[in-house]
């Protein structure tokens, strides 16, 4: 399992598949609500980098060569369901992707969204009015989603102006 530490310089880097064919271009890395790590990476595939697919990176490990591997088949990868790369993941999105990649661990959820105490860009917007479960009675808010898209922005040494 990769820490958010592991996959912050993984934006912009080439996934390749099992075989060290080209899949595309990490965009963006989501995180598991539930477990408060990394678990997905959106990543833009096609002829022109035009599509935006989702791909579990549980396995996935940085190759050195400016590469991130994954243990799947570029087939696969090819043949998941398509996201909108500026809209919101809906549940049924979510268990569409699980059941296309044959991961069980899926399930509908609430709790602690252990993504809050990242200090993540934005969080501090993302908190206004994310208090307590309508009623203020202390339970934990359903959450609808499991993952979380996060944009990690990373500057090359010696370059402090924002991307």
């Amino acid at each position: 399992m990769q820490t958010l530490d592991d996959v912050q310089m993984w934006r912009g880097m080439k996934m390749i598949d099992a075989d060290g064919d080209k899949i595309g271009t990490i965009e963006d890395i989501l995180l598991d609500r539930q477990t408060g790590e990394p678990a997905w990476a959106a990543v833009k595939t096609g002829l022109f980098g035009l599509k935006q697919t989702l791909v579990p990176i549980r396995d996935a490990e940085a190759t050195g060569d400016g590469e991130v591997r994954v243990p799947l088949t570029k087939d696969k990868v090819k043949d998941a369901p398509r996201v909108d790369p500026d809209g919101e993941l809906t549940p049924e999105d979510e268990r569409r992707l699980w059941e296309h990649y044959g991961l069980t661990d899926y399930d509908e959820w609430q709790g602690e969204d252990r993504t809050r105490d990242l200090a993540l860009p934005g969080e501090e917007e993302d908190r206004a009015g994310q208090g307590e479960a309508a009623g203020g009675n202390g339970a934990p808010a359903i959450v609808g989603v499991r993952l979380r898209r996060v944009v990690i922005v990373t500057a090359p040494t010696g370059d402090t102006e924002d991307r």
